[in-house]
């Protein structure tokens, strides 16, 4: 739908000051090598924690030539670091991430015998598995199977805020930098580039919000991920509400779509989807956030993360 990016853009951007806080991004780890949601602009520090799994009788396409194995935990240290400059602000976000065997695999299992739901083939694979591999037409394109702390991609972001924090909006770009091989999903070695809008209003029962972004990649000649990924831009948007107060708490819960680049006929790959997020903060801590991401019944990608940030200065509370 040619014209549903830039109508959504015009929304976000036009709905009647960074108050409306960015979008959690879901730790896909093939996805994480992209730009991040665009930021507002606020230093704050996050723990993140994502799970991914992916069933062993979907490891190859129907026609053969992709072969995926995805099982393991991201455990990741998001910075943001901003200060003003003009009418704006920069934004530095730096991701420390560190990929090991999926110890929450367990977690997860004794979750289902509770809901009395089936295991997805968790059970037909080792205890605490990390590998993280995908293949096309026998050029691998990443490879990461042991324990591995890495500095993903630096997201370099200016953004410009509009309005205030009732009814206002923020524009923004971002540049993001390489820091290292594609072939462990540290970055894409390349150049991306984002441009985004949001844009929020407040109404009695509380704000509505939306954000959305275009993304352009630019890969080296060399790069292995050539082999899977077909388009050179791709775009996202996210719609969520802030209901608050209750006893001092505060829901920002959220629904996004994102398209994902590649190309695999791996479903799980290819297939991105519909995402929920769910944020809650409290007044007695006011500079804390505590949330989960996880798919909003697709299921294109079976995983979850959950985090917590902290917001230093003001804590921007609706």
């Amino acid at each position: 739908m040619p014209i549903f990016r830039p109508l959504l853009l015009v929304l976000a951007g036009t709905l009647a000051a960074s108050a409306q806080e960015t979008p959690h991004p879901n730790r896909l780890a093939w996805l994480s090598i992209f730009p991040e949601p665009m930021p507002e602009g606020v230093n704050q520090l996050g723990l993140e924690a994502t799970n991914q799994f992916l069933r062993p009788e979907r490891t190859t396409s129907p026609d053969g030539r992709s072969e995926a194995h995805l099982q393991g935990d991201d455990w990741e240290l998001v910075w943001d670091l901003a200060k003003e400059l003009g009418p704006g602000r920069v934004n530095l976000r730096t991701r420390v991430d560190h990929r090991s065997g999926g110890i929450t695999d367990r977690l997860i299992r004794n979750w289902h015998e509770i809901l009395g739901v089936g295991q997805g083939g968790r059970q037909n694979v080792p205890a605490f598995q990390d590998l993280w591999y995908l293949s096309r037409d026998g050029q691998v394109v990443f490879d990461s199977h042991q324990p591995t702390t890495l500095v993903q991609g630096l997201d370099l972001a200016y953004v410009v805020p509009l309005g205030d924090g009732d009814n206002g909006g923020r524009l923004g770009g971002t540049v993001q930098l390489p820091t290292g091989g594609e072939r462990i999903l540290q970055s894409t070695g390349g150049t991306n580039y984002l441009l985004g809008a949001a844009g929020w209003r407040t109404f009695p029962f509380g704000r509505v919000w939306a954000q959305g972004e275009e993304i352009w990649i630019q890969l080296p000649s060399h790069s292995p991920l050539r082999a899977v990924v077909d388009r050179g831009q791709f775009w996202r948007v996210w719609a969520g509400v802030v209901l608050g107060r209750w006893h001092g708490f505060a829901l920002d819960f959220s629904l996004s779509y994102n398209e994902t680049p590649y190309f695999t006929e791996l479903v799980r790959v290819d297939k991105y989807g519909l995402q929920q997020t769910w944020v809650v903060n409290h007044t007695r801590c006011p500079h804390w956030r505590f949330g989960f991401t996880e798919k909003a019944g697709t299921f294109a990608t079976p995983e979850i993360t959950g985090f917590t940030t902290y917001r230093f200065g003001r804590a921007g509370l609706p």
